[in-house]
C-alpha cells in the first residue's frame, strides 16, 4: 500500500472516530506466512488471559497508524515489517479503563525471521488456517476478525 494512500486512510478514520466521540485507537497486525495467519496468546494473568489474538496494541500520542503497526509487530513478535498491504476495517469495544476504543486491523508483509514473543505479554503463538481456528480460545470480536482473514487465504 502506498504511504500516501495509508496516510489518507488514517486521516479519514481519525475524522470518523472524532465524529463518533472516539479518541483511543488500537491496531491489530495480520501477518501471513505460507498461507497461515500469525496469532499470539495473552499470558494467563492479563486481560483476556489465555486468549489468542492478532499482535498489536495501542496507538501512542502523536504516532501514526503505520508507525504503530511497525512498532507493535516488532515489539510483540520480533518480526520486522516490509510493508502494509491492506486495511481490513475496524470495530469498537470497551476496556477496563476506557469506555470507547476503536480497533483497526492492517495486513502486513513481514521480513523473514523467527517469532520472538514479548515476555510478560504473550506466552505462545501459532500460524493458523481456517481449520485451526475453532480449536483456539478467542474473544468473539477477535474470532470474527481472524475468521475473515483466514477465509481470505
Amino acid at each position: 500500500m502506498d504511504p500516501d494512500d495509508l496516510a489518507r486512510i488514517e486521516q479519514q478514520l481519525r475524522s470518523e472516530a472524532r465524529h463518533d466521540g472516539i479518541a483511543h485507537f488500537v491496531i491489530g497486525v495480520a501477518v501471513f506466512r505460507d498461507g497461515r495467519l500469525l496469532v499470539v496468546r495473552r499470558v494467563a494473568d492479563d486481560y483476556h488471559g489465555g486468549m489468542y489474538e492478532l499482535p498489536g496494541g495501542g496507538v501512542e500520542s502523536g504516532e501514526t497508524f503505520a508507525a504503530c503497526v511497525e512498532r507493535e509487530l516488532l515489539e510483540e513478535t520480533g518480526l520486522r515489517m516490509r510493508a502494509v498491504t491492506d486495511f481490513l476495517g475496524g470495530f469498537d469495544y470497551a476496556t477496563r479503563t476506557k469506555a470507547k476504543v476503536r480497533k483497526y486491523t492492517f495486513v502486513v508483509e513481514a521480513q523473514p525471521g523467527d517469532v520472538a514473543l514479548a515476555p510478560g505479554e504473550h506466552d505462545a503463538f501459532a500460524w493458523i488456517d481456517a481449520d485451526a481456528l475453532d480449536g483456539l480460545p478467542m474473544a468473539p470480536d477477535m474470532r470474527e476478525t481472524v475468521s475473515v482473514l483466514v477465509d481470505r487465504v
